[in-house]
């Protein structure tokens, strides 16, 4: 039975040829942003930030109703001035009612405007946060994605040596039936077979749990497999300046860290505005009835509109307002200090991952190289052993050659794209 060869050319097809339907990944992508339980949860934070924007309660009245009854029995006692006492029981007084009251702030040191800001800024953040958990989400999909394709093709390839590895044991039960051989070359023939059937049953664990992680992050049937058909193609080599400078603009972790330093700035200027006065307006209209039996006048009656200022002037403050200012510079302080940290991370992050991925573009082509000839070799070194002029430890060096180049070309292959897709990410450019 002849082998399939794992050739040199599928695999740089498989790089740099597109296939006609690249769907997957995208599909899998829109199929994790709509189910993904952390988006959600991103998006529900989002809207929160948007209902308090466009509530506008920092800047209305309130308005509301009061409603009162009050009445008690009590025992009454009066003296006059000839010292005639007069005793009443069970006197029965009455209060009650009723008023619809606008309470309005017309200034509050700016404290108002500022607050408002404050919920733009809020919301600014909030929708940052869900573009950045969006955005890693793509990036661990495609990460997750790749890594089931590399499986797949490292199946192919230990399929290949199993292949191999069963046609050498025909070859050595052949002539060793004959006597061409010892049985000591035959029984290493099969003790290699299984050790490649083996590998086989955990390269198709490894591909099972690839898919695992993968469906996870879709939010799907765990145990779907085989739907990844996409190919692994690498774009053209990023120039390290320009990823530099996009993600000093770009970067969504610098964008909401900005936003930070604008947040805390707007705690400092609101922070001032308890060092004014407020004046806040109200109006309203009242009902009161009041029964007292046991006075002069028995009864009150009164109901009608009011309206009115009242001015408040911060003279003391146990310093509190004072306290705050300096808390709100010192957060104003860490909110810079945190953004230039985040900014060294972001390009510390990027100088290596960009050595990664510059190194593994560089080791692919040696790695392609390396797998044609281990495949053209491996063919030939077959036939040699088929007519006995190579031994069979001789042929497992080749076969061990074959797939350890397999492997490398891989692991430089996925890194590539791994270091890829994580540029991106750094640099804002993860669509």
């Amino acid at each position: 039975m002849k082998y399939k060869l794992f050739c040199s050319f599928s695999l740089l097809l498989s790089f740099f040829c597109v296939k006609a339907q690249i769907l997957m990944l995208d599909d899998c992508v829109q199929q994790a942003l709509e189910s993904n339980y952390g988006i959600q949860i991103a998006k529900n934070s989002e809207n929160i930030s948007r209902t308090n924007l466009k509530s506008y309660t920092v800047f209305l009245p309130t308005i509301y109703g009061d409603a009162s009854h009050r009445s008690s029995y009590d025992i009454i006692t009066r003296t006059d001035n000839a010292g005639t006492e007069t005793s009443l029981a069970n006197v029965n007084n009455f209060n009650g009612g009723a008023s619809v009251n606008l309470n309005w702030r017309i200034f509050d040191g700016l404290s108002m405007f500022f607050t408002n800001s404050k919920n733009k800024a809020l919301l600014d953040i909030s929708t940052l946060n869900t573009v950045l958990a969006m955005e890693q989400l793509i990036a661990n999909v495609s990460a997750a994605y790749y890594h089931v394709w590399i499986q797949t093709k490292l199946l192919e390839a230990t399929e290949n040596i199993v292949d191999i590895s069963m046609q050498r044991f025909n070859i050595a039960n052949s002539k060793y039936q004959i006597g061409a051989i010892s049985g000591l070359e035959y029984r290493q023939s099969k003790i290699d077979l299984n050790a490649d059937s083996s590998q086989l049953m955990l390269q198709k664990q490894a591909l099972t749990n690839a898919y695992i992680a993968l469906n996870t992050l879709l939010s799907k049937d765990l145990t779907k497999e085989n739907y990844v058909q996409d190919t692994l193609v690498l774009l053209q080599l990023f120039n390290y300046n320009q990823i530099v400078d996009s993600a000093l603009q770009n970067n969504t972790s610098l964008l909401i860290n900005k936003k930070g330093i604008r947040l805390s700035e707007l705690e400092v200027k609101s922070s001032l505005s308890h060092f004014f006065p407020t004046l806040d307006f109200s109006t309203g209209y009242q009902f009161a009835n009041g029964k007292t039996p046991s006075a002069v006048i028995t009864q009150t009656v009164s109901h009608g509109p009011y309206w009115g200022f009242t001015a408040r002037i911060p003279i003391f403050s146990r310093m509190e307002n004072l306290r705050n200012n300096k808390i709100a510079k010192y957060q104003l302080q860490n909110a810079e200090l945190q953004y230039k940290d985040i900014e060294l991370n972001v390009l510390s992050a990027l100088a290596e991952l960009f050595n990664i991925y510059k190194n593994n573009h560089t080791l692919l082509s040696f790695e392609m190289e390396n797998v044609a000839i281990t495949s053209e070799t491996l063919e030939i070194a077959l036939e040699k052993y088929r007519i006995g002029s190579l031994s069979g430890v001789e042929f497992r060096e080749f076969q061990r050659s074959y797939i350890e180049a397999v492997k490398r070309l891989m692991n430089a292959s996925y890194q590539a794209k791994v270091s890829e897709i994580g540029l991106q990410l750094l640099s804002g450019k993860l669509k």
